[in-house]
């Protein structure tokens, strides 16, 4: 089990609420880990003293309306649940894409700390503008989510998101970017080249969601988890909702979404629906039906009669011929 310990935003927010460089840190808060694994500094950085502790094991977040307690959640459950429909608060679908100026490349990274082990893995979402240009068209915006385990040679302190990086930060929190922004391909390149240069990084690339959440319950972090709380977090009141079950057949709604795969019911769904579409047709299919038939019954008449019709004058014909 991993207990988020710290989240790390870049160059990325609407208008009035972006995040520039920002680190939020929960680490060493909380009871020491039971089993510490072995772990190496990072280059530059003193050796940890004694076990590592856990991240806080709760926090709040005090900002008056409109400060921005919103698009954080919404950021952070981007990278955990991906796709638009999953946008926090019942958002629309175009939501997450006001959070990027055209000349972005946006990151959203969390640190997750395993609560035995006390061992790191870092996930991320980065995205930009095809282009370098806005535009309404989801097409032209590219994301894509990454993973590695913090090790000597990146970090979430050190992650490539620009050109260049100090050795460690002036202050605590300050940035350690340096010069300018990196392209998502650039980004992609100096991780991937992390990766080559230290295995031990375990570094991993996605750009298709459904991959994404596969790999995330590889690491051990389980979307699902992420979907109850999106759906609490939907609007006030809601986490009390999700689970006010009035009678036995909200109760059984509740266990089966708990436990079945959406992937799975999808094509059950569309085939009831194309069923559902055809039932809502069938009297005015029936009565197309019953119109044919008549139609074609009476029609097999009319032709029976022409028929009888030029048999009649072919012997009334014949019959003049012979007199």
């Amino acid at each position: 089990m991993y207990e988020l310990s710290r989240v790390r935003l870049y160059s990325i927010g609407p208008a009035g609420a972006r995040y520039a460089d920002t680190v939020l840190d929960l680490r060493g808060v909380g009871e020491p880990v039971p089993s510490p694994a072995p772990t190496q500094a990072e280059f530059f950085e003193e050796e940890p003293v004694g076990p590592p502790r856990r991240p806080a094991p709760a926090g709040v977040l005090f900002l008056e309306n409109g400060g921005g307690k919103s698009v954080l959640l919404k950021l952070i459950f981007s990278v955990m649940l991906p796709g638009h429909r999953n946008t926090l608060g019942g958002a629309s679908s175009g939501v997450l894409r006001k959070f990027l100026l055209a000349d972005d490349c946006g990151h959203v990274a969390l640190e997750w700390q395993h609560t035995v082990t006390g061992e790191t893995v870092v996930v991320g979402k980065v995205s930009e503008w095809r282009g370098r240009q806005v535009s309404n068209d989801p097409r032209k915006f590219a994301e894509a989510w990454y993973s590695f385990r913090p090790g000597p040679g990146l970090s979430l302190d050190s992650l490539p998101v620009a050109e260049s990086a100090a050795v460690r930060p002036v202050v605590e929190g300050a940035s350690t970017a340096r010069g300018r922004r990196r392209t998502m391909k650039g980004f992609r390149d100096a991780i991937t080249e992390a990766g080559k240069a230290y295995p031990h990084l375990d570094v991993s690339w996605v750009e298709i969601h459904e991959r994404w959440n596969e790999h995330l319950g590889e690491l051990g972090l389980d979307p699902e988890l992420f979907r109850y709380q999106r759906e609490m977090n939907a609007d006030e009141g809601e986490a009390a909702g999700l689970f006010a079950v009035k009678n036995d057949s909200d109760f059984t709604d509740l266990l089966l979404r708990a436990v079945t795969d959406t992937r799975d019911t999808d094509g059950l769904a569309d085939l009831v629906h194309g069923f559902a579409h055809k039932l809502g047709r069938r009297a005015e299919l029936t009565a197309e039906r019953d119109f044919t038939a008549g139609s074609l019954d009476l029609l097999s008449r009319i032709a029976d009669a022409a028929e009888r019709r030029e048999q009649a004058r072919g012997v009334h014909a014949g019959a003049e011929r012979r007199t």
